[in-house]
């Protein structure tokens, strides 16, 4: 089990011995790694003694938990008594789980609990399904509403869109005799998937765009990224597929990586979830190319012109896929940078040191910004304000 992962399975038995939903087996878990090690059973009584935890648990005992999560989580009506012991556990350790990392007890905020609450002036909702497709011939399509459609490129290619996906199927017995390009952009605030024409399958992160032949002609398949990507590429052996970006270019011949190289982060990070990866740079050939193998990440400098490859926890770095943010001890700068283009704000620091501050977590990736903040907040070092669609952080005095 990764660092991780581990601290969040703690997080959830001590969520679980708090609200009285553990089994016998999980107490004897929970003991077991309380008894292993000094710094554990410390930790673990200064959570429970804590007079944040002891204000809260009192709070607690005041309203009726499982209907306030219901209303907070109504699928979870319809599951099974287990399942919804499952669910409750998982998301209601999230918020213990910052604690546990940051190596002591600041606070954590149950849903409800006012005291957590930020100042705001203006609801800041969450990202959606939107982006918009850039023809062959320059004419935009704007994909923001749900419901089918279907376009034909000219060559014969159909492009299908259907809930926030779209789907490229060539036509039978007729090839280009040159390719013909789209590209897809995500605005701020969007996310939207697309199949290829060879089937390999492209999730878009907010503000990125992609550029790719309607059709792959020729000995590879290769399209151009800015900022963020998911891929799942289809196999073939005769015919590599290429990602470019401006300073890199990944090569594979079928398998699954994700791609981080928004211009304002200085950085390439290219993240091998499965099969392998050759990593390069574009304009720098005194720079041999890297062979990635799966948890493999490639860390390429733009300044320095250095490539970095590191193992790593890949869930930390394709959680947004699925609809979670994970955050594993990242500046508060990184998180906030993050969050502005999902949530379609801005982030103003009145403090430099306060991006220094590190924090660990998970999220979902659709609900309210609040729940993140108030973590954010409860570190009493923070003071959050927000002023429309702009998040002000000032350090605490």
């Amino acid at each position: 089990m990764n660092k991780y992962n581990g601290y969040k399975r703690i997080a959830e038995l001590i969520f679980g011995e708090i609200t009285d939903n553990l089994g016998p087996d999980e107490m004897e878990e929970l003991y077991t790694w309380v008894d292993s090690q000094p710094e554990n059973k410390e930790l673990y009584n200064q959570i429970r003694n804590s007079t944040h935890f002891q204000s809260w648990y009192s709070f607690r005992e005041k309203i009726d938990t499982l209907e306030g999560w219901e209303q907070l989580y109504p699928f979870i009506r319809k599951e099974k008594k287990r399942e919804l012991r499952r669910v409750f556990l998982k998301y209601a350790a999230i918020l213990l789980l910052p604690l546990l990392i940051a190596g002591g007890f600041y606070y954590f905020v149950y849903p409800g609990y006012e005291q957590g609450a930020v100042s705001q002036t203006a609801e800041i909702k969450a990202g959606s399904k939107k982006a918009v497709l850039i023809l062959n011939d320059g004419n935009t399509v704007v994909l923001d509403s749900p419901g089918a459609l279907l376009i034909t490129e000219a060559d014969g290619t159909s492009i299908q869109k259907t809930n926030g996906l779209l789907n490229y199927i060539k036509p039978v017995n007729k090839k280009p005799k040159a390719p013909l390009y789209n590209s897809v952009k995500i605005p701020r605030g969007g996310e939207f998937d697309l199949i290829l024409a060879d089937g390999t399958h492209v999730y878009l992160n907010s503000l990125s765009e992609l550029k790719y032949p309607v059709q792959f002609i020729g000995d590879k398949r290769e399209v151009e990224l800015t900022g963020e990507a998911y891929f799942e590429v289809v196999h073939k052996n005769d015919k590599p597929f290429i990602v470019k970006t401006r300073e890199m270019s990944m090569e594979v011949l079928g398998t699954t990586f994700n791609i981080n190289a928004y211009e304002n982060t200085g950085k390439v990070i290219t993240t091998l979830v499965a099969g392998k990866i050759m990593v390069k740079g574009n304009n720098n050939e005194s720079m041999e190319g890297r062979i990635l193998i799966p948890e493999e990440q490639a860390v390429f400098d733009i300044s320095s012109k250095q490539l970095e490859v590191i193992k790593v926890d890949v869930s930390l770095y394709t959680a947004w896929k699925d609809g979670e943010f994970i955050f594993y001890n990242t500046r508060l700068y990184d998180i906030m940078n993050t969050l502005t283009r999902w949530y379609s704000v801005e982030a103003r620091f009145m403090d430099n040191s306060l991006k220094e501050l590190r924090f660990s977590g998970s999220l979902g990736r659709y609900g309210n910004i609040d729940s993140i903040l108030d973590i954010i907040k409860s570190t009493n070092k923070v003071e959050i304000v927000i002023n429309n669609n702009v998040i002000i952080l000032k350090k605490k005095v």
